[in-house]
Formats: C-alpha cells, structure tokens, sequence
C-alpha cells in the first residue's frame, strides 16, 4: 500500500510539472500576443453599452452591463481577468432634485479602486501602452456624487464571476438609500450560475412537471429525495445534501449575496492560473471555482462560497432547482460544506481537491445563522432525508473524506421583507440531537 500510495504522488507531481510548464508558455504567448496590440480601443465599448440592462426607481434610471473577459482586455487593452477583476459599465440619469452619491461598496464589499487596477494591469512588455492602459483606467472611473438632472457613466471594478452577475448599485440621496438589483448574464461564459434568469426556470424543468405542494406534501418529498449529491454517472454518493432554500427568485439569491457570499468563477485558463497561484502562495480567492456535483442527472445551478484568508478555507454551497413549487416559492435542495484544506487527488486534471470538515451539521448551522443575519429568514425548520452518518464507520464523500451528521436537512424559508429573530417562526418538524 505504501508504494502505491508513493506511485500515485509522483505521477501527481509530474503531472503538476506538465501544467506549470503549459501555463508557463501559455503566459509566455499571452504575453507575446500583448507586444503588438495598439493597446485600449475604446471603439470596444459599443459592444456591451448597447446591451446594457435598465433599471428605474422614481426619478432615476441605472443602466448596466457586464463586460466580458474579451470586451475588457479590447477596451482597457490587458487581460483584467487574469487578475481576477470583471469590470461592470454604469450609466446613471438623475432626474431627480438631489444629488446621488454613488455607493460602490454596496456593489462589491471588496471592489478594486483605479490605483489598484493601473498597478495590476502595468507590465514591462507592454512598454509605452502602459500610459495608454492607465489613461484608460482613469478616465472612465464612476463619478462618487451625480448632480441632479445630469448623466453620468463609468466603470466599477468587482470581482470575477462566471456565468451571471448577480449585484446590487446603490446611491444615498441625503434622505433615502436607493437600490438597484441587477442579474445579468455574461455572453460567452457558461458557470454553474448560468441558469438564474431572474424568476424564470422554464430552462430547467417544463411548467408541466412543476408540482405546487402544501406544506405537510414539501415536509414528505423533502424527506424521499437522494441523501447526497452524486457523482456524474449517478454511481457514486458525494457530499450530504443536508440544505434546503425556499424563496421568490433573486430575492432568495441577493439574501446570501448580502451576506458576502459569491457565485464561483468558471472553470478556465485564467481561474486554474489563479487556483494553483492562490494554492501556492496561500492566497485568498474569494471565488475559485467551484466542482460540480449532480443531482436530478444534473450539475448544481447555483455555486455560492464565502471565502476566509486564503483559497484552502471556505465555505461552499451548490443549489439545485426542485420539480415543486410551494406558495409559488422556489425550492433548491442544497448541499454546504466547510472547507478546511487542500489536498493532491489524480480525480480530476487539475490534481486538487478540497478537504472537507468532517462535521457538516456545524457547516448547516452556520448557513442558517448566517441567513438569520440577513433579516430574509422568516422560518425555518428540519426534515429526515440525509441519514445519519456516525462513527466508527461515517459515510465519506467522493473525494473520500468523512462527515458526520444526524441525518437531517435544514429547510429554510426566506422572505422580501426584514425579520429581527424573535419574529422567525419554527416549523416542529423534526429536530436536531442536542
């Protein structure tokens, strides 16, 4: 066992050399191809302004896009994506009777400034298109206040994510807080999260298969669905699913975007650099992608992570749209794991994998207080359907680390408007060992 066990660490290590030395000439050749370029061309902005996305609110009106990978190296002239940055176009019109100051925080917690994006962007090859890219950069900045009855447009830097941009844009008048929600999809680009079309999943199950349930129904088809995800044969189980969401289309999903939570990147040349670059130099990543798993024959519609110091620790959730409905309420059945750590496999072909805790009832308690924070919560409760898990013998997931759980799953309701924690109701369902 010991030799094998060697074996199989020396063919991971020489197929880490074979992809260090691929990224490296891809990197080499990426950059090559930047010698030549003419640098920023602003022509590049028609492509994504005419397919910008409106929003109004009384007398304001947001007007946003997300740029591509593609449509920002063109406009700014280098690869923002190799840094992790996706760059959103705003254009705001106030036609109100008070200034607006512009909120970029509520955006993205973590949003890039200008300095930050220069100074990544900057590289030696690129010679004198380096004052150029900076111009670009600087110039198109998103003005802090917006004069009443006067336009004004540009750019806030957030962090990549792949598929759909779920964001919110956000102004202060002085007397009100403004709000703008946003779910754009990013041509081009397919993440876990392409499936979220605001409140429209006719993509995903035909309305003749969508069964709207009472309560006692969703308690019983909670408790017979799978134990655990699976792997994409169906032959193999995966990690619990010991989570269940229940809310009205983006407001369920903004819920956990409020509370830090990202959707993953895609699985691509620029995220595997930054995976192995974050993985080496224990860096954060506040949204690596994300592995699928299946259940319904199918990956998770929605890879949610709440990221802590570096890539090998965080919090990961994967959602999967159910064939029922309650009070015209969306149900996801879910699956939330802590990650602790980062570990060689020769399972996929990018030769990691994440360690799991082992304890995923503590992993569902945090979600839902988590939740509780957000104000969405408006009850909550918990159903059999996972099984228990105990040692000396716990049920391990597809990367073979144990879990341990009671068996069951947190079935949480989340509304439009705000709930302080004395005003959550509880479904006596069933309920955790003490």
């Amino acid at each position: 066992m010991p030799g094998t066990a060697q074996r199989q660490i020396w063919r991971a290590l020489a197929r880490w050399r074979w992809l260090w030395l691929t990224l490296a000439l891809l990197a080499l050749l990426a950059a090559m191809s930047q010698w030549g370029t003419g640098g920023p061309d602003p022509v590049a902005e028609q492509s994504f302004v005419s397919r910008a996305d409106v929003r109004e609110r009384g007398a304001v009106t947001v007007r946003a896009a997300v740029l591509t990978d593609d449509e920002s190296e063109r406009y700014f002239g280098a690869s923002l994506a190799d840094h992790g940055i996706q760059a959103i176009w705003l254009s705001v019109n106030n036609g109100a009777d008070s200034p607006l100051q512009f909120l970029p925080i509520v955006t993205d917690p973590n949003y890039f400034s200008e300095a930050e994006v220069e100074r990544l962007l900057r590289a030696w090859w690129r010679g004198s298109a380096n004052a150029s890219i900076t111009a670009a950069v600087a110039r198109t900045r998103m003005p802090e206040i917006v004069p009443t009855k006067q336009t004004a447009a540009g750019f806030v830097f957030t962090h990549r994510e792949g598929g759909r941009k779920l964001f919110t844009v956000g102004f202060e008048t002085g007397t009100e807080e403004l709000l703008f929600r946003f779910a754009l999809p990013i041509p081009g680009v397919r993440g876990v999260s392409y499936a979220i079309e605001k409140v429209d999943f006719a993509n995903i199950y035909p309305s003749s298969m969508v069964e709207e349930v009472d309560l006692p129904t969703l308690r019983e088809k909670l408790a017979q669905l799978p134990c655990c995800a699976a792997s994409k044969n169906g032959e193999k189980n995966g990690d619990p699913l010991n989570i269940v969401i229940v809310g009205r289309g983006l407001d369920a999903l903004f819920s956990f975007i409020g509370r830090g939570w990202k959707l993953d990147e895609p699985f691509d040349l620029h995220s595997t650099y930054r995976t192995i670059q974050a993985f080496l130099f224990r860096n954060e990543y506040l949204n690596a992608p994300v592995s699928p798993l299946h259940v319904f024959g199918r990956e998770q519609e929605v890879a949610l992570q709440k990221a802590r110091n570096n890539i090998s620790l965080r919090n990961h959730l994967r959602l999967w749209l159910a064939p029922f409905t309650i009070d015209g309420l969306q149900v996801w059945i879910g699956q939330i794991s802590r990650d602790i750590g980062i570990k060689l496999t020769t399972q996929v072909w990018y030769l990691t994998t994440h360690r799991i805790s082992p304890d995923v009832d503590q992993d569902r308690f945090y979600l839902l207080q988590d939740l509780m924070m957000s104000g969405a919560v408006s009850r909550f409760g918990y159903v059999r359907g996972v099984g228990a898990s105990t040692m000396p013998n716990p049920r391990v997931n597809l990367g073979g680390d144990p879990y341990l759980t009671d068996g069951l799953r947190l079935v949480v309701f989340l509304g439009a408007s705000r709930r302080a924690l004395d005003q959550i109701d509880l479904l006596d369902w069933e309920h955790p060992h003490r």
